[in-house]
């Protein structure tokens, strides 16, 4: 495919009378609708397994985004290692979202365990049998998400953690990104000016 084939296929698919700022937001609004249709159904109580390679949100922030989707839910923290943090969790959560990553120490049985316990199961494809015992799972080692995340380990997390999150239907606040300069293009989108 040439490039001025690519550029006509690119138009296309544009939104006719859209720029690429609304084209952008339209992008969020459509993420916004998939996260919200990710949401799990009858949740009480929630447990958040935390990452031991970085809190890209602290545990009060998590625990006011997870309310905020499930507004009647009670939200418990563990570490990797099975620790509390905060208040003891029960048994039994309608909800368990394990945002423990690849290479982070857990016991052997421990994804298990906590699948045990939860009715609905979201994490990362990070170490034994998750992939196949998990609901939904972010595999941070396909080649297309390989190209997605960032460089730094706290990027990396912070970029995994938010979709996790997104899978368990818990929408985080759109971050302020910058969109591309088109200060090069925009004048040649403008009709010719002419003198009268």
């Amino acid at each position: 495919m040439t490039q001025s084939q690519s550029m006509q296929s690119q138009e296309n698919t544009r939104l006719p009378g859209s720029d690429a700022e609304t084209e952008h937001f339209a992008e969020i609004l459509k993420d916004q609708e998939r996260i919200r249709m990710a949401r799990v159904p009858k949740v009480a109580k929630v447990l958040v397994v935390l990452s031991s390679h970085g809190m890209v949100y602290d545990v009060e922030a998590l625990r006011q985004k997870v309310v905020l989707t499930y507004p009647d839910a009670a939200v418990f923290f563990k570490t990797t290692s099975g620790k509390p943090i905060g208040r003891d969790c029960p048994q039994q959560v309608d909800l368990l979202i394990d945002l423990t990553g690849p290479r982070q120490r857990q016991g052997w049985f421990y994804a298990r365990k906590l699948r045990a316990m939860a009715t609905f199961a979201v994490g990362r494809n990070a170490g034994l049998f998750r992939k196949g015992i998990y609901d939904r799972i972010f595999d941070e080692k396909e080649p297309e998400q390989q190209k997605k995340m960032p460089v730094d380990m706290l990027g990396r997390e912070r970029f995994a953690q938010r979709r996790v999150l997104e899978l368990a239907g818990v929408a985080l606040a759109q971050q302020g990104d910058a969109l591309p300069d088109l200060g090069g293009s925009i004048a040649l989108e403008l009709p010719a000016m002419s003198r009268t």
